[in-house]
Order: structure tokens, then C-alpha cells, then sequence
């Protein structure tokens, strides 16, 4: 009788991994090929997007440095097929938490309709959750940006003028960026920010003889510059503190003062 069950559960073993083979129970295999980290560019055929199998499909990015990623769909379907269009997200390591809005993508419009920035953090694992539309390919870009600022405003960084700042504003982290600027004499202050973010990132000024003011990196894979003048500020430290938005704001950023 022993030998009998262990010939029926060799029997069943052995079915169940042909059943696999053939396709019968489902099997997650787009792991390993849906990976940024050994493909820069994934494509989605248009029998597997969402109007065909009403599946998500995830791909998985582990970021080498703190930096962002940028995220840029192409249209892959058949001549005259027409614009792929879709939702793309940034999601935690355990395909949870959403880190980042819903990006509705339309590779037929501008680039900024079909591309997006995520602010990432070195040795972090991240999975983008795709609702393709049609066949569509997926590029990812890594771009490093070295930390240059403190989170606390005891600590501060100085910024010296005429110095570019550069800083990231990492999806699911809320730590702010702090910089000092000390101004030696009564004069004008010119701020120079810019950007490319997925949502928005906050720029608030503020100083002992400043009225607090708030300024915004908004949404897009661009980067554009922008300016902010302080009227003849008197001698005295100022202070600004760059963070994100809300809760699924992330992106890059570069400041500096004259």
C-alpha cells in the first residue's frame, strides 16, 4: 500500500509539470522577461494587451543609483493599425503600493503624452503595471543624479551663488531637500529652478525678512526653466525647501541663485 501511494504521488507530480509544460495551469513567466535590468526595450504584442487577455502585465526595474528613470512608450502595431494608447503606474517592490498616478499614454500625440519621469532610489526595487491598448513598446532610461542637500533644515546644505544644485525627489519618500543661501548685503534674489516630474515638486522660499512663497516643478519629461525674484532682500540667511507634492509626486530637479 506505501509503495502504491508513493507511485500515485510520483504519477501526479509528474502530470502536473507536463500540465505546465502545455500550458494548462497558469504560469508566471514574464518575470524574467519583463525585466528593465536586462532589456532596455519590452514589447507587447496585440493579441497579449489588455483588450485581449484583461491582464496586467509587470515589469520589474532595480535601480543601480539614486536617479530617475524615464519611461517612454512606442508604438510597435501594424502599418496603418494607428496609435497605441494605454495606463502605465509605478508600483513598490511587492506590486502593492502605488508610488506614482495612473499615466495615461497616446503614442500618437506629443512626447509628453507618452513619456514619463519616476524618481528612484539606489538598490530599490520597483514593477510598472501596464494596461496596454495594442501592441506597444515599453523604453526605459536610467539617469543618475548625485544627492546634494540635507533633509532637515537645522542642516541645511550652503548654496554658493551661481552654484547648480541637482536633487532627486524620490517616489515613495517623503524626506524634503533643504538648501541655505546667505545673502551679505541688501539686494535682489534670483531664484532659477527646473525640472521634469511625474506630478509636481514644491520649491518654498522663506527667510527672515521673506514672506514664504511657494513655486512648482509640474508634470512633464521636459525639463524647463523657471525664475522667481526676491526684491531687495536684506543681508541674512534664506532658506529653500524642495519636496514632493503629494504622496505620488517623484522627479528630478536643479536650482541655484544670483
Amino acid at each position: 500500500m506505501k509503495n502504491g501511494r508513493m507511485r500515485f504521488q510520483k504519477a501526479g507530480i509528474v502530470l502536473c509539470l507536463a500540465m505546465l509544460v502545455l500550458g494548462l495551469f497558469p504560469a508566471d513567466v514574464s518575470a524574467a522577461a519583463n525585466n528593465f535590468n536586462q532589456k532596455k526595450n519590452i514589447t507587447v504584442a496585440g493579441e497579449d494587451d489588455f483588450g485581449h487577455t484583461q491582464k496586467f502585465i509587470w515589469m520589474k526595474y532595480k535601480a543601480p543609483n539614486n536617479g530617475y528613470i524615464t519611461i517612454t512608450a512606442k508604438n510597435k502595431g501594424k502599418a496603418g493599425a494607428g496609435a497605441a494608447s494605454g495606463i502605465f503606474q509605478l508600483f513598490d517592490s511587492k506590486k502593492k503600493a502605488p508610488l506614482s498616478g495612473e499615466f495615461a499614454y497616446d503614442t500618437g500625440g506629443a512626447p509628453a503624452q507618452y513619456t514619463a519621469v519616476f524618481g528612484v532610489k539606489k538598490k530599490t526595487t520597483y514593477y510598472l503595471r501596464l494596461q496596454a491598448q495594442g501592441a506597444v513598446t515599453l523604453n526605459c532610461k536610467f539617469t543618475k543624479v548625485a544627492k546634494s542637500s540635507a533633509s532637515k533644515k537645522a542642516k541645511a546644505v550652503s548654496l554658493a551663488k551661481n552654484k547648480l544644485a541637482k536633487g532627486i525627489m524620490m517616489a515613495g519618500d517623503n524626506a524634503a531637500d533643504w538648501y541655505k543661501v546667505t545673502v551679505p548685503k541688501k539686494q535682489y534674489l534670483h531664484f532659477y529652478y527646473s525640472g521634469k516630474a511625474n506630478g509636481q515638486i514644491q520649491l518654498t522660499f522663506s527667510g527672515s525678512y521673506l514672506n514664504t512663497a511657494k513655486r512648482y516643478v509640474v508634470q512633464g519629461s521636459e525639463e524647463t526653466g523657471h525664475a522667481y525674484t526676491i526684491e531687495r532682500v536684506q543681508p541674512g540667511n534664506y532658506f529653500v525647501k524642495v519636496e514632493r507634492a503629494d504622496s505620488m509626486s517623484s522627479g528630478f530637479y536643479t536650482l541655484k541663485w544670483q
